[in-house]
C-alpha cells in the first residue's frame, strides 16, 4: 500500500526534538539532543541530511540519511566540546566528516564537511548548516483546501504528540482530529513519523481501517506544517466524497 512505503521511506529517516521549552536554554550535557534537519553545499551541489541525536555528556550519537546519488542511512558518532562540534556519519559506501560550531542558541550548527568515498559517488568537501527542529506536538487547527471544483475549503482541529528521541531513524507521531464542515469524514485516529522537517500523517478510524494520508513539511518552530492530502474512499463510497479527494493542507500547531 502507498502509505506503508512513503512512512517507510521516512521511517529510515530521523529522530525527535529534545521536550525543553523553545524558550529555555538546553542543558549543557544534552544540548545537542535533538531532531536536526542538515543542508551540506559543495559548490553547486546541495543536498541533505536528516535525524536525530542523541547527547550525553560530550558524546554525540544517532542516526542521520543522506539524500542524493549515495543515498542511504548512517550512523552518527562524535563529540561536543565548548562550541566546537565534530560528527562522523558511516555510511555503507561512503564516511561523511561534519565539523562546526554551535549557535548561541544550541538551535543552530554551521561549520565544514568532507565526503570520502568508497564505492559510491565523489568525494568531496563544502560547508554545511543545521537547523534544530522543535517537537511536532500540541493542539492543531489544519486548513484543507481541495482539488476539485465545487467542494469548499474545510477545517479540522485536534492534537499531536512527538514521541520520545531514543536515536533510532525517525519519532513516531500520534493524535487524533475532528470536524465539524468536512465531507468526507468528520474524525480521525492520526499515526505518523517525523525526520528533519519531513512529516506524514496517516489518517484511519477508530477502527483501524486507513483512509488517508497527509505529507507535509514543517517549520523550524514546529508551529506550521505545510503539505498536501489524500482522502481515499473509493472503497467504501462516502455521500459528498464518493471518489474521495485530494488537494493541499495546512496545520497551525500551539505547543
Amino acid at each position: 500500500m502507498r502509505v506503508l512505503q512513503v512512512v517507510s521511506v521516512l521511517a529510515a529517516q530521523l529522530l525527535l526534538a529534545s521536550c525543553g521549552s523553545s524558550n529555555s536554554k538546553p542543558d549543557p550535557s544534552t544540548g545537542l539532543s535533538g531532531n536536526w534537519q542538515i543542508t551540506l553545499q559543495g559548490g553547486a551541489t546541495s543536498r541533505s541530511q536528516a535525524g536525530f541525536v542523541l547527547q550525553a555528556g560530550k558524546a554525540l550519537t544517532g542516526e542521520f540519511l543522506l539524500t542524493g546519488d549515495c543515498a542511504g542511512v548512517g550512523s552518527v558518532q562524535g563529540e561536543m566540546n565548548g562550541t566546537s562540534v565534530s560528527l562522523t556519519v558511516n555510511q555503507p559506501a561512503q564516511t561523511v566528516g561534519l565539523s562546526g560550531s554551535v549557535g548561541s542558541d544550541d538551535s543552530s550548527i554551521a561549520g565544514n564537511y568532507s565526503i570520502l568515498s568508497s564505492g559510491c559517488g565523489a568525494s568531496e568537501t563544502g560547508t554545511w548548516t543545521a537547523a534544530r527542529i522543535q517537537p511536532l506536538s500540541g493542539s492543531f487547527a489544519g486548513s484543507f483546501i481541495s482539488n476539485f471544483s465545487g467542494m469548499a475549503p474545510f477545517n479540522f482541529s485536534g492534537t499531536l504528540m512527538q514521541g520520545t528521541n531514543v536515536g533510532s531513524t525517525h519519532a513516531d507521531i500520534s493524535g487524533s482530529m475532528t470536524s465539524t464542515d468536512a465531507v468526507c469524514f468528520s474524525d480521525a485516529m492520526i499515526s505518523g513519523v517525523i525526520s528533519g522537517t519531513s512529516v506524514v500523517l496517516n489518517f484511519s478510524s477508530s477502527e483501524g481501517s486507513a483512509f488517508g494520508q497527509f505529507t507535509g513539511t514543517a517549520s523550524a518552530d514546529a508551529k506550521t506544517v505545510t503539505g498536501t492530502y489524500d482522502f481515499f474512499n473509493a472503497q467504501t463510497p462516502i455521500p459528498g466524497c464518493p471518489a474521495g479527494d485530494a488537494g493541499s493542507a495546512t496545520l497551525t500547531v500551539q505547543p
